[in-house]
């Protein structure tokens, strides 16, 4: 299995991808602003509960998370 934070996939890409702002997809993904904010920002680890939720309302599917090469 995969080290959780190294999976990795542009969040604000696909929700402006959707026409959503920070806080509509906040709200979808069942989370704060702040909190979506600081993920897309690398400044938060994204967790598992949310890589569902983001595979769920985007209808992407977990290969299209990439993995950081550090």
């Amino acid at each position: 299995m995969l080290e959780q934070d190294k999976l990795w996939i542009d969040i604000k890409k696909l929700r402006k991808d959707h026409g959503w702002l920070q806080s509509e997809t906040a709200d979808r993904l069942g989370v704060t602003r702040s909190h979506l904010s600081a993920v897309e920002n690398g400044k938060r680890r994204i967790s598992t509960k949310m890589i569902t939720a983001i595979v769920r309302i985007f209808d992407v599917k977990l290969d299209d998370f990439t993995i950081r090469c550090e």
